[in-house]
């Protein structure tokens, strides 16, 4: 007959074989369906929607001459980023900048070079109209994006997005408070599932 000790082990064990065995869920989803979208980034080459299926995405909008919120958000990426290296993470970033007119790719890519951007999975993104990231954000991201008619900096989100293999924005988190463990756990679940 079990007694109480080997029951309440058994019970212990299968609680911890059911969470690793990639039944971990993410809880409060957005599901959010990223449009198609086709920009350049900081090495005048390509991207699109196609380069991030089948990748894990943590995504988020910033511009070059921010002066409040989008250094620390950018420093915060890239400590994120070298957290997803130390834990072999195969995570892939994405910054979209909302002044695309400004934010050439060569201005990008300086920006990205200040921050020590490892630019093998961080994607700086440009080449679209003011008008385009306006709406592209509104609409996928489901934040206001607003560059000021008589000049002043650019009103935008300061989240991190992420995105799942298939184009779907699961969660967004913030992005100067940023919670990178759970973060890197939830991109860890969506790799166990790959």
């Amino acid at each position: 007959m079990l007694n109480h000790s080997k029951i309440l082990l058994i019970g212990l064990c299968a609680v911890f074989l059911a969470a690793c065995s990639g039944n971990a869920t993410i809880p409060d989803t957005t599901d959010w369906e990223l449009a198609n979208f086709q920009y350049i980034n900081q090495d005048n080459e390509q991207v699109s929607l196609e380069n991030l299926k089948g990748e894990v995405t943590v995504a988020n909008m910033v511009f070059t001459n921010c002066t409040t919120v989008c250094p620390p958000m950018t420093a915060n990426m890239a400590r994120l980023q070298r957290m997803a290296n130390e834990e072999k993470l195969d995570v892939k970033f994405l910054s979209f900048s909302v002044d695309p007119e400004v934010d050439t790719p060569q201005v990008l890519k300086e920006f990205g070079n200040n921050f020590e951007a490892d630019y093998t999975s961080w994607d700086f993104l440009t080449g679209y109209t003011q008008k385009e990231i306006e709406e592209f954000g509104m609409e996928n991201f489901k934040t206001i994006v607003a560059k000021p008619k008589n000049g002043g900096e650019v009103v935008h989100g300061t989240s991190f997005y992420l995105i799942d293999q298939e184009g779907t924005i699961l969660k967004s988190y913030d992005g100067l408070d940023v919670p990178y463990e759970e973060i890197l756990e939830h991109a860890g679940i969506l790799l166990e599932q790959k």
